[in-house]
């Protein structure tokens, strides 16, 4: 809900829109020497992206938006998310992050219209312009969401 709440708000449409809603958040991005599996960091207002990833690009734009999430969904927190007593808030807040991303990326309604349409993967990943491993993760949780949406129909039919 979140991240459809930001895309009306900030009339996001495509992935570089993402530069116009950290403005108007006072979110500032530098760059870091991260190493090791830590690809983004976010601490207050301040999201560190690895020195390695190309200015403007499609990775780019996807740390940027899972760091959002993280922002918007778990404000203050942040720091704090990998403590080893942590592990399982820390897992979830990754996962609800890159929900977030997914769905600010690739909102599940306009993926859905057009998978009706018979495109290839590759020129779906192009009309969303996000990378072939977004592209795939967000599939997955796209078919995880529809096939809980279906799950809770059947559930709530049984019922009656």
């Amino acid at each position: 809900m979140r991240a459809r709440e930001i895309r009306r708000r900030y009339h996001f449409t495509r992935p570089s829109d993402i530069e116009r809603v950290l403005k108007a958040k006072n979110i500032q991005v530098v760059r870091f020497p991260l190493k090791g599996r830590v690809k983004e960091m976010i601490v207050f207002n301040i999201v560190g992206l690895p020195l390695s990833v190309e200015r403007d690009s499609r990775e780019v734009h996807e740390l940027l938006a899972h760091a959002l999430g993280h922002y918007l969904l778990h404000a203050g927190n942040q720091p704090f998310s990998h403590l080893d007593k942590d592990r399982v808030v820390a897992w979830q807040w990754e996962h609800q992050a890159w929900d977030f991303a997914y769905e600010l990326l690739m909102p599940a309604d306009t993926l859905g219209r057009l998978l009706q349409q018979t495109l290839s993967d590759a020129d779906l990943g192009e009309h969303f312009q996000v990378s072939e491993e977004f592209f795939r993760k967000r599939m997955e949780a796209f078919r995880e969401e529809c096939a809980g949406r279906v799950e809770s129909t059947l559930l709530t039919v049984a019922e009656i």
